[in-house]
C-alpha cells in the first residue's frame, strides 16, 4: 500500500537497541516513550491548561520541522553518495570499507529516525488542528501536547547525536585533490 507507514514505524523501533544487541533496549523504550507519556499524565493530573495560541504555534513548529527533516534526508543521501577512494593498500582499503559500512548502517538508522520524526510531525499537526477546532478538555490537550513535544525532542536529540557522528567522520577524512590530466 502506498500510504502504509508500518515500515517507517518498524524501522524506527528497530533503532532503539544498543549497538550489537539483538533486542530492543527497555531503557530506550522508557526514555523515548515512557518518560514523555508519564510527563503528559502528570500534567493532566496537575490540571495544567495551556492557551489556545500554544496549539496554533505548535502547528507551525511541527509543519516547519517536517520540511526541515526532509532536507536532512537529502543531506544524508549526499554523505552516503560521497566518493570512496581505493588506496591500493589491502589493509587500508579493508579499514575504509568497514568504516563505510558502519557509516551506511548508521545512515540507515538516521533515515529511519528522520522518517519517523516526519511522521510524528504530521500526526502532531493533525492532533493540534483537532485541538484548535474541537471542544476537548484542556487538561487532556495539554497532556497530549507535552507528551508529543517531549517525545519529539528526545528523538530529535538522538538524530542530532547520530548525524553529528556521521558528518564529523566525513569532515575528519583527509582532503584529496586530483591532478588535472593533460
Amino acid at each position: 500500500m502506498k500510504i502504509g507507514l508500518t515500515s517507517v514505524l518498524k524501522a524506527h523501533f528497530e533503532t532503539l537497541r544498543n549497538l550489537g544487541d539483538a533486542k530492543v533496549s527497555c531503557l530506550d523504550i522508557l526514555v523515548f516513550y515512557g518518560f514523555p507519556i508519564a510527563l503528559g499524565i502528570a500534567s493532566w493530573f496537575a490540571c495544567l491548561k495551556l492557551s489556545s495560541e500554544v496549539y496554533s504555534a505548535s502547528i507551525s513548529v511541527f509543519a516547519i520541522f517536517s520540511a526541515l527533516l526532509f532536507s536532512v534526508q537529502v543531506a544524508m543521501y549526499g554523505v552516503f553518495r560521497s566518493d570512496r577512494k581505493v588506496t591500493g593498500d589491502a589493509i587500508l582499503d579493508r579499514d575504509q570499507r568497514e568504516k563505510a559500512e558502519d557509516t551506511r548502517k548508521l545512515l540507515r538508522e538516521i533515515n529511519a529516525n528522520v522518517s519517523y520524526l516526519i511522521f510524528v510531525s504530521c500526526v502532531a499537526v493533525t492532533v493540534f488542528l483537532v485541538f484548535f477546532a474541537a471542544p476537548i478538555p484542556e487538561v487532556v490537550e495539554a497532556g497530549i501536547l507535552i507528551a508529543l513535544y517531549v517525545h519529539f525532542l528526545l528523538t530529535v536529540a538522538m538524530v542530532l547525536k547520530r548525524a553529528h557522528e556521521v558528518f564529523d567522520a566525513e569532515y575528519a577524512k583527509p582532503l584529496i585533490f586530483k591532478k588535472d590530466d593533460p
